[in-house]
């Protein structure tokens, strides 16, 4: 069995990254520069038909959804370690949280990283801007009611904490780290003070 991660810096291939290292696992991980471009390649597209990160290679098949691939190797490849299952008295909290990284608080941060970073200043639509300021804290208020008084979003990091952890590392990068209030911003420095998040951040294209 041969496993390959194609990783892209600052993408949700961090997400799949960060959870090889948490779970020990012995997989090649391939760092890319990030191109956008270079994603609507048809040697890249045959990877990923819609072009986007990140792939996940097992024996060449490809897998693409950041939270699937990561709950995929830890049920199948590290004994369910950092997941939770049916049995599990916070298996409703684990699914919530795994969950509202990408599809609760994904589509929201997507658009505002939009409207404040990525797109030229004379695309940008303040409406559009001020909707997804909106909506993002809306879900950070969430997330701030749940961590007053917890270190992760569970009673130890689990792999939801990977989930939502990437989504707030996105809302830093684009410079909106203000939207999160106190309880907020120490998770998210617990989480990146560990040591897998500090080996994902070391990886550089070659």
């Amino acid at each position: 069995m041969t496993m390959k991660l194609i990783h892209f810096p600052m993408t949700r291939s961090i997400r799949v990254a960060w959870a090889i290292y948490e779970l020990g696992l012995d997989v090649e991980i391939e760092t890319c520069p990030f191109e956008r471009e270079k994603l609507k390649e048809p040697e890249y597209l045959a990877l990923n038909p819609v072009g986007k990160t990140p792939v996940f290679l097992e024996d060449g098949k490809p897998m693409l959804e950041s939270v699937a691939i990561i709950e995929y190797l830890s049920n199948k490849y590290a004994d369910g370690r950092l997941s939770r299952g049916p049995k599990d008295s916070d298996y409703a909290d684990y699914l919530q949280f795994m969950e509202f990284g990408e599809a609760g608080m994904g589509a929201y941060i997507g658009m505002l990283a939009g409207q404040t970073a990525i797109l030229p200043k004379e695309q940008r639509i303040e409406a559009m801007k001020i909707w997804s300021q909106n909506e993002t804290k809306n879900c950070l208020n969430f997330l701030e009611k749940h961590l007053t008084d917890r270190e992760y979003l569970l009673d130890e990091f689990s792999l939801a904490d990977i989930s939502v952890g990437y989504a707030l590392f996105l809302i830093k990068i684009t410079r909106n780290g203000e939207l999160m209030d106190d309880a907020t911003k120490a998770y998210f420095e617990r989480l990146t003070a560990r040591d897998a998040w500090k080996k994902v951040s070391a990886l550089e294209p070659a």
